[in-house]
């Protein structure tokens, strides 16, 4: 089985799941719909495919590429080795590592106003369950594709974190945008460490300090470490509060729509 090969089964049986638990524990009620399934799912299809196109072997394709080529900061000062640091606490540094920039990559997807017009086709779903995970535009998709491999290179990231890190940033997407009721004291615990759904869904409200704040897809850290981190309410927000004001109307939710976004 190929890379690739495990990352789709891996994700499709996660997305599967989820969207069972969806079915018999929602947090909220359901606006998933046949059509709402057809666009998010070709949204993210599009994006699979370009990044197909243009990097045949992901991201672990880059890191082998480093590897060979003794390219990064951990190949070239010799760090993944027995005479520097134990191939262990390499390994899990550069997870870290990773994990921290697509964190920051986030940011700037909220600061950068080029980046947030594509951006906001994902924050312009007026509801929120796992396929949201797939509601980015292609043109995002491609950029991520572009900074993770240019992350990985300056790292000379070992091919099995860059494995891990694709596998663990898709679930932490699926798992983070379900509509999945997870009882109050086990949330407050997870999200001591990991992103919670209830916690995601604080930054896909209306109000731009929500919006602003809870950048993170996996782990919980880097939203304490740098004081974006706001604690979900007592119960989980309002589904009117969900989605960006100026773009809830039914034409600005079609496919077509969604993809000529950035442009307006």
């Amino acid at each position: 089985m190929t890379d690739a090969t495990f990352r789709l089964c891996f994700t499709f049986g996660f997305w599967m799941l989820l969207f069972g638990l969806e079915w018999l524990r929602p947090a909220r009620q359901s606006h998933l719909t046949s059509l709402r399934m057809v666009r998010h799912f070709s949204l993210g299809l599009s994006g699979a495919l370009l990044c197909r196109l243009v990097l045949v072997g992901g991201l672990t394709s880059v890191a082998a590429w480093a590897e060979s080529a003794e390219i990064g900061i951990f190949n070239t000062v010799g760090l993944y080795s027995s005479g520097g640091l134990t191939g262990l606490a390499v390994l899990i540094i550069c997870f870290l590592l990773l994990d921290f920039s697509v964190w920051a990559q986030h940011v700037l997807t909220h600061k950068l106003p080029f980046l947030w017009r594509f951006h906001r086709v994902h924050h312009s779903d007026i509801a929120m369950d796992v396929t949201t995970a797939l509601r980015f535009h292609p043109g995002e998709i491609l950029f991520s594709l572009a900074y993770k491999s240019a992350i990985i290179l300056a790292l000379g990231a070992p091919p099995i974190v860059a494995l891990a890190f694709e596998v663990t940033l898709g679930a932490g997407a699926l798992f983070t945008h379900a509509n999945v009721k997870i009882p109050t004291r086990l949330d407050d615990v997870l999200r001591l460490l990991v992103v919670t759904p209830a916690m995601h869904l604080i930054h896909h409200s209306q109000d731009p300090r929500n919006t602003h704040s809870n950048y993170g897809f996996s782990f919980s850290i880097w939203d304490r470490l740098f004081r974006t981190y706001r604690p979900p309410p007592d119960s989980s927000a309002p589904l009117e509060l969900i989605g960006l004001e100026h773009w809830r109307e039914a034409p600005d939710q079609s496919l077509r729509a969604l993809l000529v976004n950035p442009l307006q």
